[in-house]
């Protein structure tokens, strides 16, 4: 039977709360250090102590989980797996227990045991190659392994085989930073690696997410937009002040799962529970990054530093006990029911938007109307407000800085009419004006093969269809791809979790064969 390796406990630390004054005194100086997949990060003292105590913690699971590896058998109640996972996996049980929960070593039973094999061969033909080649290049390019001749060949071969075997996908960059840091968790296991990605891209993450047209991940960023208005309603108030779309905090961590947003410690914690929850656990960890710096965004007044806060405060979180007990704790209930209705509402809006743009995208665009937007009522109610069936498109409201502009040039010009005598009260209605119909444009430029970069500027009204290099997408929101950076104890599992937190969210049937679902 597998056994996992041998480790020694680590004692107990205890840590100061973050927000204590004896915390807030700690010295800033850092140091580097390697964390266990080999990345080279800086810590101060504080988060040296942080990082020892969520060892420790996950160190204390190790012999539950020794029991159940020794017997080659996972725990019978879900209610019990939950609940151990949870806590945490230790880094050594992560191969076995990964490849059990997401459904990887069922994928791998089913066929050949040389398919592997096969499909490695064919890749070193695959259409994609040349692509992989040069994503592999920019892959985390200060982990040693990763850039060395076997760490770029195991990562080249994994991604070819996938396109290989998944032909009607092919390749999309983000996968290059998930194979190499499932490589490295899988101790550069390249056949657990490709099983795991697997997995993820036909089992558990939303269809879609890695089409061409990137059309999961506008759905999921809708989604998580509607559950942000819910669960922190304060902050999505901000956020549209501010004309920071969610989209461009939070387009990487859904394409890339956090792998070059947190430390990669920290992502294996997130992958946890997402190999064995499903894409739920992405939108809590997504809420609780949020919850617990939404008083220091609150306090930005633009959306440059909101993106630039959200990102050095999720690159320096070696907390990942901190961040998974607010993730499954502190963002209350979140059933599948209530993120799957979202998920079908926003899914006619950018499907909407698509078939507007193949049209030529002649005329005004106008959503469908989204039932469950922020709680406004039924389709069927006359009273609903005028302001609900505005035109909503894509990662935005609309490209609110061209509004705002073609507002105040209105304005400026009814000005000026009145004070030469012209009045309007007998003219047709106004006939929709340019801007806004261009919002409604879809980009559907073949995916580019080189890293993007972020930007700030404003948000347009349809999701990303591209990852761009240097330059915006015309009137799309761009991606902040960020490529290179990269459960301790948290109590019984979140009775929440099946009980849905809204009751507009009843009767909504849930994806087939799911297993996080149940």
């Amino acid at each position: 039977a597998p056994t996992c390796l041998a480790v020694p406990r680590l004692p107990v630390i205890s840590l100061p709360d973050p927000g204590t004054r004896a915390s807030r005194s700690v010295p800033m100086a850092t140091t580097d250090e390697v964390d266990l997949l080999g990345f080279t990060i800086k810590v101060n003292e504080l988060q040296k102590a942080e990082r020892a105590g969520c060892d420790a913690s996950s160190m204390l699971q190790y012999p539950a989980w020794q029991e159940y590896i020794e017997k080659d058998r996972m725990p019978t109640s879900e209610h019990k797996l939950k609940e151990m996972v949870r806590k945490s996996i230790p880094p050594p049980c992560r191969t076995w227990v990964w490849m059990n929960t997401s459904g990887a070593a069922k994928k791998k039973a089913a066929v050949a045991p040389n398919y592997y094999s096969i499909v490695s061969n064919a890749g070193s033909k695959s259409k994609f190659l040349s692509e992989i080649e040069m994503d592999a290049e920019n892959t985390f390019t200060g982990h040693p392994w990763v850039q060395s001749e076997s760490g770029q060949e195991a990562l080249k071969r994994v991604l070819a085989a996938y396109s290989v075997h998944n032909g009607n996908l092919g390749y999309c960059r983000a996968m290059n930073n998930i194979v190499a840091l499932l490589l490295l968790a899988m101790n550069r296991n390249e056949e657990n690696a490709f099983w795991l990605l697997a997995a993820l891209v036909e089992d558990i993450l939303y269809p879609g997410t890695y089409s061409r047209n990137l059309t999961g991940c506008q759905v999921e960023m809708k989604a998580l937009d509607e559950l942000l208005y819910n669960k922190l309603p304060r902050l999505h108030a901000h956020l549209q002040a501010t004309d920071c779309d969610i989209s461009l905090l939070a387009t990487d961590w859904y394409l890339c799962l956090f792998s070059t947003s947190l430390p990669s410690e920290t992502v294996c914690c997130v992958w946890d529970g997402v190999f064995n929850e499903g894409p739920k656990v992405l939108f809590r960890v997504a809420l609780a990054l949020l919850k617990l710096q939404e008083e220091q965004l609150l306090a930005c007044n633009n959306a440059g530093d909101i993106v630039m806060a959200v990102r050095q405060f999720a690159s320096s979180m070696h907390n990942h006990d901190r961040l998974m007990q607010t993730a499954y704790e502190g963002i209350g209930g979140l059933p599948m029911a209530t993120i799957d209705k979202f998920r079908e509402a926003k899914a006619r809006e950018v499907e909407a938007a698509l078939r507007h743009r193949e049209s030529g995208g002649v005329g005004p665009y106008v959503a469908p109307l989204d039932a469950s937007a922020h709680g406004r009522g039924s389709l069927g109610n006359e009273k609903l407000d005028a302001a609900a069936v505005k035109v909503k498109t894509g990662f935005g409201k609309f490209m609110t800085g061209l509004n705002k502009w073609a507002d105040k040039t209105a304005d400026q010009m009814a000005r000026a009419a009145e004070k030469i005598g012209i009045h309007d009260e007998d003219e047709p209605q106004e006939a929709p004006r340019p801007a806004q119909q261009r919002t409604a444009l879809v980009s559907g430029a073949p995916m580019a093969s080189t890293p993007p970069v972020a930007s700030t500027l404003p948000v347009a009204s349809t999701p990303p269809a591209v990852l761009v290099v240097g330059a915006p997408v015309a009137f799309t929101p761009p991606v902040a791809l960020v490529v290179g950076a990269p459960v301790q104890s948290h109590g019984v599992p979140d009775s929440h979790d099946e009980q849905p937190s809204m009751a507009s969210v009843s009767n909504v049937p849930a994806q087939p064969s799911r297993p996080w679902e149940v």
